[in-house]
């Protein structure tokens, strides 16, 4: 148990933690505190177990600091410490987790019954947590077995109804690993790359995972996350994934999936991840890796991947691959390779249309990043006289090919956008009234007051000193 002590009198401090230190071999002082606000600063940081604390203390008082702390955790307990017999003290103090209330000067019994009375609470409280978790647990495990079952037992319909009353899909994974995993290692990682509610169950030589979602899960939703916990786990692991479902009912169908996928990965040797796959199944499974290697900019994965499988491709397959990196572009607002699907005969058509789609995904995402680093260098130095050609090659682009992204991302051509700032900052001075109009033309970046005034009657319908009596008359 970790004990604070908050009192500002040194020797009474220091007498205290000695008497602690000589009587008690697992009560461990982790701290100490000469006024109300170091207490709360170093409740904060030590997390004691138990607070010492001195009611009359210059500042922040105890008694404040007890207010505070009890706000921040609930579940630190205080002993107060005081001079003062008052009963009103002792009735407040006891509505915030306080446990005992000792005059001082202290008699070292009542300080030894104090501190075994709340040792023996906090050690009650956690042995409940324990058996709490443990019998969650214990009901989480049963559940997973009686969900592997045909037919589902009518019990496991109600523990779902009590533990996973938004479920809306779910799925299993197995996993079998070349290295010795602990259950606690791949659970940890599980927590760390899936936000939804798992259950583990470790059998003789692998891993079952269920995974119970508050969304509808589809099949490309499953092979994403899987693919993230592959390179969480390592080479050593074959994940075995089974389809999604969406009723309690049909899971155990996702279990035997996943079970014969693991296995079916771990004999053939070359894919960490994956549905179980029969021919149909796998050409599917593959035209949805291909398009998430492509949706990642991944050229040469992407390409590498249809060609080491190309001849399992039939006709509409190519077409259904197609079809959907179409989908890709368009909702992308991207335009497509020029590349039609009657242009693409040969296997080395198909290879290099890919790496085409994959190198222009992958050109769209470094545009959006240059876009949003000229926007802000644009917003900073709109005063400046910045030309298309110098923008376009501060971000290593051709001036043709970054007007036409800069126009598709902003809605308007590079020059209407630094006129807007500029007009959108004169609007701004001229509301200011710390400037004069002729001044306000140099600040926006305009050397001739004429041609700044023919500008702003343009954008704004009427010129800067008719703008200007408006504003002063309201």
């Amino acid at each position: 148990m970790k004990i604070l002590i908050a009192e500002d009198e040194f020797i009474e401090r220091k007498s205290m933690r000695k008497f602690i230190e000589e009587n008690f071999t697992d009560i461990y002082v982790v701290g100490e505190a000469v006024n109300g606000r170091e207490a709360i600063a170093q409740a904060q940081w030590l997390r004691p177990d138990v607070i010492l604390m001195d009611i009359k203390m210059p500042g922040i008082n105890g008694l404040e600091a007890v207010r505070h702390i009890h706000g921040l955790d609930r579940t630190m307990k205080f002993i107060m410490l005081t001079a003062y017999d008052s009963f009103d003290y002792a009735k407040e103090a006891m509505t915030y987790s306080i446990k005992d209330y000792i005059l001082k000067p202290s008699k070292k019994e009542e300080i030894v019954r104090a501190l075994l009375r709340i040792k023996q609470e906090i050690d009650e409280e956690k042995q409940q947590q324990i058996d709490k978790y443990q019998s969650e647990a214990w009901v989480k495990e049963r559940f997973l077995k009686m969900v592997m079952q045909h037919p589902l037992p009518e019990e496991a319909l109600e523990i779902q109804r009590e533990l996973y009353p938004a479920m809306k899909s779910g799925f299993f994974l197995v996993i079998v690993s070349d290295e010795r995993m602990t259950l606690q290692h791949i659970q940890s990682i599980l927590k760390a790359s899936i936000e939804e509610d798992v259950i583990l169950l470790e059998n003789e030589n692998y891993v079952i995972v269920c995974l119970l979602s508050t969304k509808v899960l589809r099949n490309e939703d499953v092979l994403t996350a899987v693919g993230q916990l592959s390179m969480d786990l390592g080479e050593q692991c074959f994940i075995g994934t089974g389809f999604p479902y969406f009723h309690i009912k049909e899971l155990q169908k996702s279990y035997h999936e996943a079970y014969a996928a693991c296995f079916q990965l771990k004999a053939d040797n070359k894919r960490k991840y994956g549905f179980l796959l029969g021919n149909d199944q796998k050409v599917n499974d593959i035209i949805d890796e291909i398009y998430i290697t492509i949706e990642k900019g991944n050229a040469s994965e992407a390409a590498l991947m249809y060609k080491e499988n190309q001849h399992l491709f039939k006709a509409m397959d190519k077409e259904e691959l197609y079809i959907k990196l179409n989908e890709l572009f368009r909702l992308h607002q991207i335009t497509m390779p020029d590349s039609s699907i009657s242009s693409l005969k040969t296997e080395d058509d198909w290879y290099n249309f890919l790496r085409i789609c994959a190198m222009e995904i992958n050109q769209f995402y470094q545009s959006k990043h240059s876009m949003r680093q000229i926007k802000h260098f644009l917003v900073e130095n709109y005063h400046q006289t910045i030309s298309l050609d110098e923008a376009a090659e501060m971000i290593h682009l051709s001036s043709n090919y970054f007007s036409n992204v800069f126009k598709q991302e902003f809605g308007v051509t590079f020059t209407d956008y630094i006129t807007k700032l500029r007009m959108e900052k004169a609007k701004e001075l001229i509301i200011e009234n710390t400037y004069a109009l002729k001044e306000i033309s140099y600040l926006i970046g305009y050397k001739d007051p004429n041609y700044f005034s023919r500008v702003f009657k343009k954008y704004f319908h009427q010129s800067p000193k008719q703008f200007q009596s408006y504003i002063f008359k309201k």
